[in-house]
């Protein structure tokens, strides 16, 4: 009986001992309980949350499209509530029409004074829309694109798809990057489905070039199971974009010239977790495995690139190079993805948003397998394609330093091969940019430019007015403007700097009313009562604020860093 009491006490000591919870810290935040770890024989996935700053090691992706928190159409007053429906026109002086099917009646005028910001529906691009190539930075921190035409008498012609030439005061401009360039295109699409190879998981067995070898049994099987997967969910094209919401869903074409240095770019859309694969210099338009080429591999938080072998029936894969980490759910699911190819040097290189991501170089096999490209949807949300050009490259990649020395009494340029040369900026035309230095003046071909710097004392502030509004276009740009007239699609506005113009409307994102950006979160339910529609605003029921939080949700296969670096998940 003695020795069971000493025993029995060490089993209640032990117990309340791992009762105990962990000491508090005095200073900062509470510390983050560190997640239950399986030592099992299985990849190890854990759910956390990502500061917006990302993690150590991983590529930051400028966004294009900061603010897409709410997908669908809405405004905000300067209440901070948030009113969903559609916007049907706007008017200076009587302010914004706005129809909600809940509404009495279903049509009523917001004062402009009480509407603080418009967003509009997400959508792509329309097809009428061009890329452009030379970007201007504007004294405020605005952003314009368009391709540059000349620039005279004090004001830089820009040629837009969605306003026409603009006359942009060169007293505001704070830089320009003519992006000029003689590439010829070899693809700008898609218009339609003629030339597109589209199939799914199932039809996607054999490279076409396989088939007339099988026996003529499988021949046969192979037939019936496509004409079955012919009536499944796949890519489908409308109006100019590639939409999937069906996991193993391919879309693909074979692109017959293509010139030995070549970029390949489209426009990206997604919702959830992104899962894309884009096989390139293939010879098989069904399956991104079982072929020759190449196959990038974009998901939320990595990049891989692989490289395809498919000889005797079978196909072998390998992954090139290590595996780069991103955070690709900052970019909030809109995205440019571009591929610059070089088959003389055998090297490829990915840039997002503009932004050098990664270069392969000296790549086995680089242009022995064929000219097809072929995109390959891995997830079930939804993903669009659009906008997809194949054309010439000039080889020069974003490396260089861009950035100016800081002088306030010379404009700055700096050449694609990271010579530069101080001194006065007279003039551009007929694709050339005039200079005057201390060599004397001189003519630069533009495709030899890669930025402008205006000289700090030179570059005036935009002057401050009432009414002018910020808006941003779909495009990622943005430009303080006074909204004069909306009618038909066409924006018309006035700015001091482009003095009038008329623009397209399908360009505009969102419209800000009050030039500063939007802190609230607080959204309100649509009033039915028309009693509660008053002149100077809304008498609403707020509900409990909703806050989007700060960080972003992802799925990685590492720790976060709060966990004991000594405990290592098993890979």
């Amino acid at each position: 009986m003695k020795r069971v009491i000493p025993v029995f006490a060490l089993i209640l000591v032990a117990a309340f001992a791992e009762a105990v919870p962990p000491p508090r810290l005095i200073k900062g935040p509470a510390p983050v309980p560190a997640p239950k770890i399986v030592l099992a024989k299985q990849k190890m996935n854990m759910r956390f949350i990502l500061p917006n700053n990302g993690m150590p090691g991983t590529v930051n992706i400028p966004s294009k499209n900061p603010r897409r928190a709410i997908m669908e159409e809405h405004l905000l007053t300067r209440k901070g509530e948030t009113f969903h429906g559609t916007f049907l026109g706007y008017d200076p002086v009587k302010g914004l029409k706005w129809s909600h099917p809940d509404f009495l009646p279903n049509e009523i005028d917001f004062l402009p004074g009480r509407v603080s910001r418009l967003n509009f529906k997400v959508e792509p691009l329309p097809a009428r829309a061009k890329p452009h190539t030379c970007q201007v930075k504007l004294s405020n921190g605005d952003t314009l694109a368009g391709d540059l035409a000349r620039m005279e008498n004090g004001k830089l012609i820009l040629d837009t798809w969605y306003a026409g030439e603009l006359a942009i005061n060169t007293a505001h401009i704070k830089s320009i990057k003519p992006g000029f360039s003689t590439d010829k295109v070899f693809f700008e699409g898609p218009k339609n489905a003629k030339n597109w190879t589209f199939s799914n998981g199932q039809n996607a067995g054999f490279p076409r070039q396989m088939i007339p070898n099988l026996p003529p049994e499988a021949q046969k099987q192979l037939k019936e199971r496509a004409a079955q997967a012919a009536k499944q969910p796949t890519w489908k094209l409308t109006n100019g974009i590639f939409e999937s919401t069906s996991s193993s869903s391919t879309v693909g074409r074979n692109m017959k010239e293509t010139p030995a240095r070549s970029s390949t770019e489209f426009d990206l859309e997604w919702t959830g977790s992104l899962n894309l694969y884009i096989n390139f210099l293939t010879d098989s338009l069904t399956s991104y495995s079982q072929c020759n080429g190449y196959c990038l591999r974009l998901t939320q938080s990595y990049i891989y690139l692989y490289r395809y072998n498919f000889n005797n029936g079978a196909g072998r894969g390998g992954r090139v190079g290590n595996n780069l980490r991103v955070n690709l759910a900052n970019l909030q699911g809109n995205a440019s993805v571009a591929l610059k190819m070089d088959t003389k040097k055998k090297s490829v290189a990915l840039l997002i948003n503009g932004a050098l991501i990664h270069k392969w170089e000296n790549l086995t096999n680089f242009a022995d397998g064929g000219n097809g490209l072929l995109f390959t949807s891995r997830t079930t949300n939804r993903m669009r394609l659009s906008r997809i050009r194949v054309s010439d490259w000039n080889g020069r990649l974003p490396e260089a330093n861009t950035k100016s020395q800081a002088n306030p009494k010379e404009d700055y340029v700096i050449l694609n091969n990271s010579d530069h040369i101080t001194g006065e900026l007279t003039g551009i035309a007929d694709g050339k940019l005039h200079f005057k230095s201390g060599f004397g003046e001189m003519a630069i071909g533009l495709q030899k430019v890669g930025v402008i710097h205006r000289a700090t004392e030179r570059v005036q502030a935009v002057p401050a007015g009432e009414g002018l509004a910020r808006v941003s276009f779909k495009t990622g740009d943005s430009m303080a403007m006074r909204i004069t007239g909306w009618k038909d699609g066409k924006v018309t506005a006035s700015s001091p700097l482009f003095g009038e113009a008329a623009f397209d409307a399908a360009v505009f994102q969102s419209i800000d009313f009050t030039g500063q950006p939007v802190r609230q979160t607080t959204t309100v339910p649509t009033p039915t009562n028309p009693n509660q529609l008053i002149e100077r605003g809304f008498r609403i029921r707020p509900q409990i604020p909703q806050k989007i939080p700060n960080g972003l949700r992802l799925e990685l296969n590492v720790l976060p860093q709060a966990v004991d670096p000594k405990i290592k998940p098993r890979r």
